[in-house]
């Protein structure tokens, strides 16, 4: 890496060769948002745009919005791939979905453009290590996009895809999976830093610069970068995968229906088949099964002899008001005796769930959507206290690691996962992959088991040590699968100390997004 304030190329070359390694980093991160993106993409992605920044950092001329450009590239390049489903998905219910895919890119490649600024001002003004600024601003731009008012956006998240590959994302389990991101960034940043071999783009690259030797010290960085926390996870894998953690908490039967909605008559038949091949103590259901339930809730547990967990909608009416606020809810109906009250969903999806009743002129409007639910709490279930989650919740580390702490035992994941029209033939979007990643991610972070169930799919189960097959029942098709919640064994650090990296790591993007731009505010204000 070269050092800041080192002499550059001329003005203005560096523009076009720094944009395009911006798209190429673009390019591959979108690839870790798929199922084909491995375990070894991961570490690769931010390699060219660490040199694009770094190419940058060495032009004394280039324009002050250079990395920004190239943050905004590499983030709406990644982006646009691993969300390319929301059109095909949104298209049919609306005609705004081209309009908000679009904007939703505009968004993300704003904040990232501003955490590649504020890492380039570290790199080049503070003299960090580039892998190390980028890495931290990179981390504290997803930790923020998941905490923006009214539209939280944690969907995709760099080193992710590594919650397939459990024991590389066992560091998930002491730092969070925002270590998975602190890591993968660094990891390419500091391959970015090796030698450029001589070759046609070798001059773009390095500048007017000779071929540097790398130095000892760089490389001892990088494989210690890179083979620590794999060495630390395949010991710590191992231990997971021993047959002394072995054990069954609970049997539980899922209800893939195979579209959104049902009869919940329909499925006490093949429930009772499968009681009688694999006896199970919980029949779990996806979201919105249900409108609101009815008396046929406690009929269908009580003729199966089980408990039920079930989406369906809850209303809460408004004191002083005609209106009534309505919850997106899961509600655990047990075999005999009352229910408790439902989990009602805490992160509803921007612009799709919206949110509550709007005051207006004093005045509540007539709410459009479903309101917030607050306070999440096990549920028991099959006599175990089970943290339910609805569909996006799983995307957010603070609901699970709440229900954990709370002394849930297991996590239940109901979704309705059937974004596609209806009216045509069924088809699997990465988004499928995308949803099962976050169950797995929380499933390591907390180890804790993990199961699904989404009316299309994916419905699969995740042990504590982060195993289990991609799904039960082949997407799209109806069934019933009885899938196994793993007992836990013990707290890990993360479940007791929270985000802790993430939150360090915005408070440096922060830092560095006001320091590279307090000379221009002053410059402006003529101070």
């Amino acid at each position: 890496m070269s050092p800041p304030g080192a002499a550059g190329p001329p003005s203005g070359s560096t523009a076009p060769t720094a944009l395009l390694l911006a798209a190429a980093s673009g390019l591959a991160i979108g690839a870790t948002f798929s199922p084909h993106g491995g375990p070894v993409v991961p570490f690769l992605a931010f390699a060219p745009l660490a040199a694009s920044l770094s190419l940058t950092a060495r032009d004394v001329s280039a324009p002050p919005l250079a990395p920004f450009a190239q943050g905004f590239t590499a983030a709406a390049v990644a982006h646009g791939i691993g969300l390319y489903w929301m059109v095909p998905s949104l298209s049919w219910r609306t005609p705004l979905a081209v309009p908000t895919y679009l904007l939703v890119l505009l968004l993300i490649g704003v904040v990232a453009g501003a955490a590649c600024g504020a890492a380039t001002f570290l790199h080049s003004r503070k003299g960090w290590p580039l892998a190390l600024a980028l890495a931290a601003c990179w981390t504290g731009f997803e930790w923020l996009a998941a905490r923006v008012p009214w539209v939280p956006y944690a969907w995709l998240n760099a080193g992710s895809s590594l919650a397939w590959h459990p024991a590389l994302a066992a560091g998930a389990e002491v730092f969070g999976a925002r270590f998975l991101t602190f890591w993968t960034v660094a990891a390419g940043a500091c391959l970015a830093a090796l030698p450029v071999p001589r070759g046609p783009w070798s001059r773009r690259l390095r500048g007017p610069s000779p071929v540097r030797r790398a130095e000892p010290r760089t490389i001892a960085l990088i494989s210690l970068l890179l083979a620590l926390p794999a060495l630390a996870g395949q010991i710590r894998q191992a231990g997971l995968d021993s047959p002394r953690n072995a054990g069954v908490l609970a049997e539980v039967a899922v209800v893939q229906p195979g579209r959104a909605g049902g009869d919940l008559d329909r499925w006490l038949d093949p429930l009772r088949e499968q009681a009688g091949i694999r006896p199970f103590v919980a029949a779990v259901f996806p979201e919105r099964f249900l409108g609101v339930p009815g008396p046929e809730l406690a009929r269908s547990a009580g003729a199966l002899r089980t408990d039920i967990l079930i989406g369906a909608l809850d209303a809460e009416p408004l004191a002083d008001s005609p209106d009534t606020l309505w919850y997106n809810a899961a509600f655990v109906q047990p075999a005999a005796g009352p229910a408790p009250p439902p989990y009602r969903k805490a992160r509803l999806v921007p612009g799709l769930e919206a949110t509550g009743v709007w005051p207006a002129a004093g005045r509540p409007l007539p709410n459009r959507g479903y309101a917030v639910g607050r306070d999440p709490r096990p549920l028991m279930l099959g006599g175990h206290p089970t943290g339910v989650m609805i569909c996006y919740d799983s995307a957010f580390e603070a609901t699970a690691r709440t229900l954990v702490r709370g002394g849930a035992e297991w996590l239940a994941v109901i979704s309705n996962d059937d974004w596609l029209d209806p009216g045509r033939p069924f088809r699997t979007t990465w988004a499928y992959w995308q949803h099962a990643t976050h169950g797995r991610l929380r499933a390591i972070e907390n180890r804790v088991s993990v199961i699904q169930v989404g009316a299309t799919g994916y419905s699969f189960a995740v042990s504590p040590a982060g195993q289990g097959a991609p799904y039960a029942l082949e997407p799209g098709v109806e069934g019933v699968a009885v899938l196994t919640a793993a007992p836990r064994h013990g707290t890990t650090l993360f479940t007791r100390t929270g985000d802790l990296l993430g939150v360090v790591c915005f408070a440096v993007f922060m830092a560095g997004a006001i320091g590279g731009a307090m000379p221009n505010v002053m410059l402006k204000l003529h101070l």
